[in-house]
């Protein structure tokens, strides 16, 4: 059961601004797709690379989010199972959630990493038009991955914390 935590204010404002970032991309991909419509209307054509923008926009918006998400609770989760154990399960379960969370984390960001260096050593550009660099978008993916994971695994050790003293109140 996710009980009710608060994370510092560095971290939750490095989240906010990244969702911030991301609503600014919205903003600027709807206004792309706004003008590509009217282009195609009023002069009968395209504006070169708006599919090669449009992809870039939607990963770094896709991704973007996530931090903010996880550390305000705007996301999907399921506590039917957990709300029905013990303080002693829960705590184990947050240990576990802690654990698989490093361990996901750290091997993300290694894979991101990895297919980072590997665009920015081959010179990996889109395949349409533009031939936009890839990296960039590689670069927000990786930034938004380790934002996100540091959010959940501080929210999480927090969790365990608020369960911990739920625990030793329980004992008295």
């Amino acid at each position: 059961m996710t009980e009710d935590v608060t994370l510092p204010r560095p971290v939750l404002m490095v989240a906010r601004t990244l969702s911030v970032v991301a609503g600014i991309l919205l903003l600027g991909l709807i206004l792309l797709t706004i003008a590509d419509v009217i282009s195609r209307n009023a002069r009968d054509r395209s504006i070169i690379g708006t599919v090669d923008i449009a992809t870039m926009l939607l990963v770094a918006i896709a991704f973007l989010g996530l931090a903010s998400a996880e550390a305000d609770g705007r996301h999907v989760a399921v506590e039917l199972f957990e709300s029905r154990v013990g303080v002693r399960t829960r705590l184990v379960f947050s240990a576990l959630r802690t654990l698989l969370l490093i361990g996901l984390g750290l091997l993300l960001a290694w894979g991101l990493s990895e297919v980072l260096l590997s665009a920015v050593d081959r010179g990996e550009t889109t395949n349409d038009i533009l031939r936009l660099p890839t990296w960039p978008a590689k670069v927000v993916l990786l930034a938004s991955f380790v934002v996100f994971f540091v959010v959940a695994i501080w929210k999480e050790l927090l969790t365990a914390a608020a369960i911990r003293s739920e625990l030793s109140g329980g004992q008295r």
